[in-house]
């Protein structure tokens, strides 16, 4: 029997969730405590009633132990980095206290936490998963050997450890960030120079039609080269969790649509067509919804079926304007969905590995600065459509 035609064994993963004995808490980008495992409960010495629908740690009173608080604080303060971030966060060891129900006493509790953000198919964040692994019984170990004070210290010194090993890492981000920015930096001033003396060189020779076709060839090489830099100077700046700068205006998005559709068609024909609204204006920075736009039926046209029609739709939904490309051809596999937005991912399957993967993260980073979203649904019935959506009004 062929692999792929085997029936697929269904998973109760509410008992794979209960199993697990790692403990485990699953999060909304609120911080709402939304499941919670049975092995988290044991270690809490907690009740699943006292703790499902409440916000992060409510359900567990801090007593005026100094490092007690500070260990809650921490932990906050790194669901609070993930939920902004959207990266998980490996914590230092953390003291907090948990009532005893049977004593109604504290108990000290020493956790390793680790916080996993989840996303959606488009990107946004869905849950974050909380996990600890309890060492608390090093701290009560007597038959090791080992007293309680030096495990102490050497717990002290793998934290210390750890932040400096973060703090190595900060550094190497910077630095290769600070790297990026001037070499993108130094690249783009001879770029500019080359293309001010073609274009140059295009007004004083456009007799000669031979000079006049390499040197437009030569401007639109440049012209690309420069945007290519500028695409990998945004990601970077997104990557670091900093918005892209805008230049809200007065827009009539059907027109700026219709500019960059015709731009595309010189290069691959009388492939898209343009839908809805007539007329949509609003407040946005009509440079960045064009290069949108531009990702998204360049997009479609690579990726899509051969030959086919890349549709673009406008409307307007309430406060919001809809933006919509659509295209034909093989789905995107659900695997990929999850990764469709990160900077440098390329599919493995249906996409094509051409180009540095940025695309579609720019189109997200674009719709955020804007206030927006981004939705993506693909199958093989319906084709793969990408749903824009935009405040009418992006000053606000």
């Amino acid at each position: 029997m062929n692999r792929s035609t085997l029936p697929t064994p269904e998973v109760d993963y509410t008992l794979v969730f209960q199993g697990t004995p790692t403990p485990l808490l699953i999060l909304s980008p609120q911080l709402r405590i939304l499941g919670v495992n049975d092995a988290y409960l044991r270690v809490t010495l907690a009740r699943r009633e006292d703790i499902l629908g409440r916000m992060t740690f409510e359900a567990f009173p801090e007593n005026s132990d100094t490092s007690s608080a500070n260990g809650l604080a921490n932990v906050q303060a790194s669901l609070n980095k993930v939920r902004e971030r959207k990266v998980t966060d490996v914590m230092a060891v953390q003291r907090y206290d948990v009532r005893n129900p049977a004593t109604g006493e504290f108990e000290p509790r020493y956790w390793c936490p680790v916080n996993t953000p989840v996303l959606d198919a488009s990107g946004e964040l869905r849950y974050i998963i909380h996990r600890v692994e309890d060492v608390t019984a090093l701290y009560q170990s007597r038959d090791s050997g080992v007293s309680a004070e030096n495990l102490s210290i050497e717990l002290q010194l793998a934290n210390q450890r750890l932040r400096e090993t973060n703090e190595a890492l900060e550094q190497e981000r910077d630095m290769r960030e600070q790297f990026v920015l001037t070499l993108s930096h130094d690249l783009r001033t001879p770029l500019a120079a080359a293309r001010m003396a073609a274009q140059l060189l295009l007004r004083k020779l456009q007799t000669s039609l031979a000079a006049t076709s390499l040197l437009g060839r030569l401007v639109a090489n440049l012209d690309r080269a420069d945007q290519m830099i500028q695409n990998l100077l945004d990601a970077n700046r997104l990557r670091a969790g900093k918005p892209l700068p805008l230049k809200i205006e007065a827009c009539e998005l059907r027109t700026t649509v219709q500019q960059v559709l015709d731009e595309l068609a010189t290069l691959h024909g009388d492939r898209f067509v343009l839908e809805g609204c007539k007329v949509v204006r609003g407040y946005w920075c009509c440079r960045e919804l064009s290069r949108l736009v531009e990702n998204l039926c360049t997009n479609g046209v690579k990726h899509g079926a051969a030959e086919g029609r890349v549709r673009v739709v406008l409307s307007r939904e309430g406060r919001e304007v809809c933006l919509v490309v659509h295209s034909e051809g093989e789905p995107i596999p659900p695997d990929e969905l999850a990764r469709l937005f990160e900077p440098f991912h390329r599919a493995q399957q249906t996409f094509n590995r051409r180009g540095w993967g940025l695309g579609l993260t720019l189109v997200k980073g674009i719709a955020q600065a804007h206030g927006g979203r981004v939705e993506v649904h693909s199958s093989a019935e319906a084709g793969t459509m990408f749903r824009v959506y935009l405040p009418v009004d992006a000053r606000r």
